[in-house]
């Protein structure tokens, strides 16, 4: 017997309310005294079953969270972490660009690793997103890109990460590590007080080269869905600063590339059928 943990997840974090600017508990270095990573919610029930544990087994520091499937009486039961003592999330007042971690998955039959990371603001969900992780033997880095549908600051984060699959639970011997998880590249966009362009512009960021951090401003005629994404040299999308409906006007988003390489980056608006790309500079 099954019984469908995703769905019964999806309905945890429809209830998300508030809760501290950085991620809880991270890095996965405190645990309480019954075993279980602080300020997160999981599927623990001992001693019937435990299926998340402390592992030495960390990409850094000291530990890592191991999340095992497990089986007790008839029933498989699948690892999950939803961030907040209870499950609720936590504080949060500017608006990350995505979601960063580390984690190793091996995966039993059809099951899968997800991660999720949704936005509130006063109880009312305005952005978030997700990835299904695909299995790896060494601690490798996933990437979350996080989509708002406005321009609100969120109040509320909330992080979930599950084994499952689509029938529900997972298999016997399905196993996922997780560690330093972070946000990346905050994406707070500011509308500036000049009056209502002519015509769409981006214009070049500034400074230029820059380190770390560097302004890209951008002018909107008419009201418009509006996305500035950041490549590499390669084509490979690094990051979306910009991704919601906005009112025609001027704005600025502030681009951190403390996480990245120095070299050449691109970085493209586009706004209805309006697009254009420019190169900038980062020298470490």
């Amino acid at each position: 017997m099954k019984i469908n943990f995703f769905f019964i997840l999806l309905s945890i974090l429809s209830f998300t309310i508030a809760s501290n600017a950085q991620i809880t508990n991270a890095g996965f270095e405190d645990w309480d005294s019954n075993g279980n990573p602080i300020g997160w919610l999981v599927t623990n029930a001992p001693p019937a079953y435990t299926t998340v544990l402390k592992t030495s087994d960390a990409h850094s520091g000291n530990w890592a969270v191991e999340g095992d499937v497990v089986t007790y009486s008839v029933f498989t039961m699948s690892p999950s972490l939803i961030s907040g003592d209870e499950g609720i999330g936590f504080p949060i007042n500017f608006r990350p660009a995505s979601l960063r971690g580390y984690y190793k998955f091996d995966s039993v039959g059809d099951d899968f690793m997800q991660v999720q990371a949704n936005f509130r603001k006063n109880g009312i969900y305005i952005g978030g997103g997700a990835a299904y992780i695909t299995p790896a033997n060494s601690y490798t880095q996933f990437s979350i890109n996080i989509d708002y549908l406005n321009g609100e600051v969120p109040d509320t984060a909330t992080i979930a990460i599950f084994v499952a699959n689509l029938g529900g639970f997972g298999h016997v011997g399905t196993k996922m590590f997780v560690d330093d998880l972070s946000w990346s590249n905050t994406s707070d966009v500011k509308e500036l007080d000049n009056g209502i362009p002519g015509e769409y512009d981006l214009m070049q960021n500034y400074p230029n080269p820059f380190n770390p951090s560097t302004t890209i401003r951008y002018s909107i005629p008419e009201a418009n869905f509006a996305t500035i994404k950041v490549y590499d040299m390669l084509g490979n999308e690094v990051t979306t600063l910009v991704n919601e409906e906005q009112s025609a006007g001027n704005y600025e988003v502030e681009f951190n590339a403390s996480e990245l390489s120095s070299g050449i980056y691109f970085y493209k608006l586009q706004a209805g059928s309006f697009v254009e790309t420019k190169k900038m500079i980062l020298l470490r």
